[in-house]
């Protein structure tokens, strides 16, 4: 399947999954958004399934796997991309599934732009994201040592130890410098008091073993965000959408379905 690229603003080069026969007015698009030193290897084990009925695009952030740029070190600067590549596409009325600072971009746009979204799932994600003052400063000081830790953390203890291998593998393809400024702007990021405004269809899908982002930081967004539905899938961590592939996809085409 190829990767696509396409100019988006000032940042050049920005790659993108789809389906090779192209976008379809009869099918629903589905934007993945990935998170921290994440690129569109983090949702493998979607495409197969969304593809088969509807137009899911796997986009990679400024910085990440084939895209230019140097990331952001900010959630807004990063909506501000997202929004750019939907308009530079002329995508309209997109389904947004967002990971983790993923998540977060997709807050931020159900708030300033949900005139180009139909509807919003929110994946192992927090109306805050505060990252340990250590794991900042073990990315610029000691980075391959740093990216074990976190992913190890990422994953539930029962995750096979080639999955976590291969997460290590993926999260060390990240530049230190992008992966640092992702960290950074999902520890500045605070949506407390903005949560309770969006007004969007939304999915609320979580790992129960997540140690990253707990099960109480979805059901916070599900008690604040009116039109939502909780999920939480056991044996999974905060990687939930590929320790659980099989359930969370099924979650995902759900809703997506009892939407239209």
């Amino acid at each position: 399947m190829p990767t696509f690229r396409v100019e988006v603003g000032k940042k050049k080069g920005m790659s993108y999954w789809a389906r090779e026969k192209g976008f379809s007015e009869e099918r629903e698009t589905v934007l993945f958004i990935h998170g921290a030193g994440g690129s569109q290897l983090s949702w493998g084990l979607q495409k197969g399934f969304f593809e088969k009925e509807f137009d899911p695009i796997l986009i990679e952030l400024p910085g990440h796997g084939e895209s230019g740029g140097d990331g952001e070190e900010d959630i807004a600067k990063y909506a501000d991309h997202v929004y750019a590549f939907l308009t530079t596409l002329d995508l309209q009325r997109a389904f947004l599934v967002g990971h983790s600072m993923g998540g977060a971009i997709v807050q931020t746009l159900a708030i300033t732009h949900p005139d180009v979204i139909r509807g919003i799932v929110l994946a192992g994600t927090g109306a805050r994201l505060k990252v340990l003052p250590a794991v900042l400063n073990g990315i610029k000081d000691n980075f391959e040592e740093t990216v074990k830790k976190i992913t190890r953390f990422a994953f539930s203890r029962k995750a096979p130890q080639e999955v976590i291998e291969a997460g290590i593998d993926h999260l060390m393809k990240c530049r230190s410098q992008v992966l640092y400024a992702d960290f950074l702007a999902c520890d500045r990021f605070d949506f407390m008091k903005e949560a309770g405004m969006i007004d969007l269809p939304t999915l609320i899908v979580c790992g129960k073993e997540d140690e990253m982002t707990p099960v109480k930081y979805s059901e916070f967004l599900h008690h604040h965000i009116q039109s939502s539905k909780l999920e939480v899938l056991p044996g999974a961590g905060h990687m939930v959408m590929m320790e659980t592939p099989e359930a969370f996809n099924r979650k995902v085409r759900d809703f997506i379905l009892g939407v239209l």
